[in-house]
């Protein structure tokens, strides 16, 4: 026994473990399922790796032979406290149960192994990572390999000429990938050369890495391989031993010298003659390199990492093969540049697939936005100087189909709409789902803006056919925004049709809206006023003036309408209208609203008792506001921290809020009456009002548009809508407000007609909080 063995068994005795004789070979299980002998001596090595490490545990695939037949196994080497243990993975190996732990009868299965290792006539060794110091080897090593225990030991260094060729080519790539590797090299032993069919197995740590492999060699008759065999098949038979592998032996500039069968196959060759091809020229351009040396990228331990490569292979298309290029040029039996290959041309496709679906909707199948930007980028990249539409479209109002029929018959409508319009407007043309219910069709070539507003009555059109969903039939409008150019920066361009149709849905829906610049003007302007509104409510920079209400038949001062002023940094006052839509659109509303009943509460606080001035206070509520739950609970903070009694604020909403008949609204509204607030339609007459509104809604009060109001003694129609309000009104109990009055004529009318309160220039405009009283009528 070597002394290496003798260290190995004395180091691997555990004190307190007796000998136990009549304990089962940890091997039984693979014995008794006939695993080779060569894989039996592979798993003895593998054994004594799992002793020496704690929480050791691999698998690897082993040839089985029973009744002429072989199969392959898998089989697991794990570390136990009493000892390693072989078991086979594939229930269908064997019946046999797993090898036993120690139960205190029969031998240690630890002496068991080490004899048997020590023992074998074939060589066992074990080395450190991929091929270095020798850790371990067994008598039949120390016997045949002319070596002293204190040398160190390379697996390398104990191979011929050609054989270390082949371990770098074909070996160390296999135990990277595989984990294993099995078939001939020529061992220098005291002897001369030594022709061994070898095993070589890598054994990976906790984090994956090749910490040791195990060799097992038996001598094989034959004679050696490598230099000494006569003719080129022979030269080559432990290289290309594995028909699955594309192996290719090229000049640098990418002359094939040798094609292994798989690779002869790959690219349509003839097995039994020489090759006669360039290999560069197949290479796709964008891969191709200047020499088959600039591929050769060997890591730290000296193994090559693989590159990609796409071979245009005639006949059979693209083929995605990730590649292990080692220069062998000086070997001299090589002698060139060897390609160790595989053909993962599914592993591309499947990742493919996966971007694909990464840039499809999923639920249309279209293209999605991020496909849509790359499209567009890449139109603009071909060509910039070629025009091109893009339509945005928009189904209108589909909220409330989801709402109405659920979202799985809005699913299906979606998808409809969207084969409609992918049938409508086949390629080159674009279709994709941009987000939600919106859709965008790109169509190169369309430079005119007159065709391709007449494109976007087609879209309208095709969205417009009725749908058939759950037996019932669905009618949609929608509204497309349009944009026509040349060479756009995508994102701008969807900015800008998107801007389009805000623009077709702010002015009515079911219609369409060419882009112009100003709307990109308009953008740019609510962006810098929610700047200064963000800047403002920061630094208490919002200011309220007020405007008089007066009684119509006393001409004193009831009540104050509050209004939001907002200066830029330059002092400049901004339009009121427009931050009310900033802050709609920002998200700031909630904020903006919030400071404002504050403001108002603590005005109408500081006011209580000073004659002349008014009791109560009017405030716009903006539907984003009365759609917030918290709504009820901010108007009570605010009335209670400035202890105003709720009856003094009157909260003026649009007609569009009650259009909505949202349950949080309807909430809101009957909360906010319970607790005492007025609540009152605002700019009746102003847009589609209709009288119903004030019979269906729980109001106190109704404020009658300068429209209308301006039209008194004038127009007959306006005259006869003021007198139905101020009746239908007063029959519901209903407090009318005229607004806009800027002449005696207009006020005496609206006396004639039983209007109560009255609200314009006449009396004054708005002002600052300490100018109201100055302005107050006497009486």
């Amino acid at each position: 026994m070597t002394s290496w063995s003798r260290r190995l068994n004395a180091a691997d005795r555990r004190p307190g473990v007796p000998s136990r004789p009549g304990d089962k070979d940890v091997l039984d299980d693979a014995i008794t399922a006939g695993v080779v002998d060569a894989d039996l001596a592979a798993l003895r090595a593998l054994v004594t790796v799992a002793r020496d490490h704690q929480g050791f545990r691999t698998r690897l695939t082993v040839v089985a032979e029973a009744d002429g037949t072989r199969r392959d196994l898998e089989v697991e080497v794990t570390h136990r406290e009493s000892g390693p243990r072989v078991r086979l993975v594939d229930g269908a190996a064997s019946d046999a149960p797993a090898a036993a732990e120690d139960t205190g009868d029969g031998p240690a299965i630890v002496d068991v192994l080490t004899h048997t290792m020590v023992e074998t006539p074939d060589i066992v060794a074990v080395f450190s990572s991929v091929g270095h110091e020798a850790l371990w080897a067994n008598d039949a090593f120390a016997t045949r390999i002319p070596v002293r225990a204190e040398d160190k030991i390379w697996l390398v260094e104990l191979l011929d000429e050609w054989s270390q060729g082949h371990y770098e080519v074909k070996v160390l790539p296999a135990l990277v990938t595989y984990g294993r590797w099995r078939g001939r090299l020529t061992l220098l032993t005291g002897d001369g050369e030594l022709s061994c069919s070898v095993v070589i197995v890598a054994h990976r740590d906790r984090r994956g890495e090749v910490e040791a492999v195990s060799m097992v060699a038996r001598e094989e008759a034959g004679g050696p391989v490598g230099p000494a065999a006569d003719d080129a098949s022979a030269k080559f038979a432990v290289l290309v031993e594995s028909a699955a592998e594309i192996i290719l032996v090229c000049a640098p500039q990418g002359a094939v010298q040798y094609a292994s069968p798989a690779a002869a196959r790959l690219l349509g060759l003839d097995e039994s003659a020489e090759p006669e091809l360039d290999l560069l020229s197949l290479v796709h351009p964008d891969d191709r390199p200047g020499s088959l040396l600039d591929l050769v990228r060997p890591d730290e331990q000296g193994v090559g990492v693989p590159v990609d490569l796409r071979l245009e292979v005639p006949g059979e298309g693209q083929r995605h093969l990730e590649v292990i290029v080692s220069d062998l040029t000086d070997n001299p039996v090589i002698g060139g540049v060897v390609l160790n290959a595989r053909d993962v041309s599914a592993r591309v496709e499947a990742t493919h697939q996966l971007a694909e679906r990464a840039y499809t909707d999923a639920l249309t199948g279209l293209p999605n936005r991020i496909r849509l930007l790359d499209r567009l980028d890449r139109l603009a990249q071909d060509d910039p100087g070629a025009p091109v539409a893009v339509l945005m479209a928009d189904l209108d109002r589909f909220e409330g189909v989801n709402e109405r029929l659920g979202n799985e018959a809005g699913d299906e409508i979606i998808k409809g709409v969207a084969q409609r319009l992918a049938a409508a407007y086949p390629a080159p043309a674009v279709v994709a789902r941009h987000s939600g219910d919106q859709f965008v069709i790109v169509l190169p070539g369309l430079g005119a803006e007159p065709e391709a507003l007449r494109e976007a009555g087609t879209v309208r059109d095709v969205i417009g056919r009725s749908f058939e969903v759950d037996g019932g039939t669905v009618e949609l409008t929608s509204s497309v925004g349009v944009l026509v150019g040349r060479g756009f920066d995508a994102e701008e361009a969807l900015l800008d049709v998107g801007r389009a149709l805000a623009q077709a849905k702010e002015t009515g829906r079911d219609r369409v809206e060419l882009f112009r610049p100003e709307l990109a003007a308009a953008a740019g302007r609510r962006q810098t006023l929610e700047q200064h509104l963000r800047h403002a409510l920061d630094n208490d920079g919002v200011d309220l003036h007020y405007q008089p209400i007066v009684d119509v038949a006393t001409r004193a001062v009831v009540c104050a309408e509050a209004l939001l002023r907002v200066r830029d940094t330059g002092g400049q006052l901004l339009s009121p209208a427009e931050l009310i839509e900033a802050a709609e659109s920002s998200g700031l509303m909630t904020r903006l609203g919030s400071q404002v009943l504050h403001a108002t509460a603590g005005q109408l606080a500081s006011w209580s008792g000073t004659p002349g001035v008014p009791q109560a206070m009017s405030v716009n509520i903006s539907p984003r506001q009365l759609s917030d739950p918290d709504l009820p609970k901010r108007v009570h903070d605010a009335l209670a921290s400035a202890g105003v009694p709720p009856e003094q604020l009157w909260l003026e909403i649009t007609e569009s809020i009650l259009i909505s008949q949202q349950p949080t609204v309807d909430a809101a509204i009957s909360y906010l009456r319970a607790l005492g607030v007025k609540i009152g339609l605002d700019d009746f007459g102003a847009g589609k009002s209709s009288l119903g509104y004030l019979k269906r809604f729980p109001l106190d009060f109704v404020k009658i548009d300068r429209s209308l109001v301006s039209g008194l003694g004038v127009d007959e129609q306006d005259t006869a809508i003021v007198r139905a309000t101020v009746e239908l009104a007063h029959n519901l109990g209903l407090t009318v407000v005229a607004v806009g009055i800027e002449t005696e004529e207009q006020l005496g009318i609206l006396e004639l007609l039983g209007v109560e309160r009255a609200q314009g220039y006449l009396f004054s405009p708005p002002v600052p909080p300490e100018d109201l009283p100055a302005v107050a009528p006497a009486g």
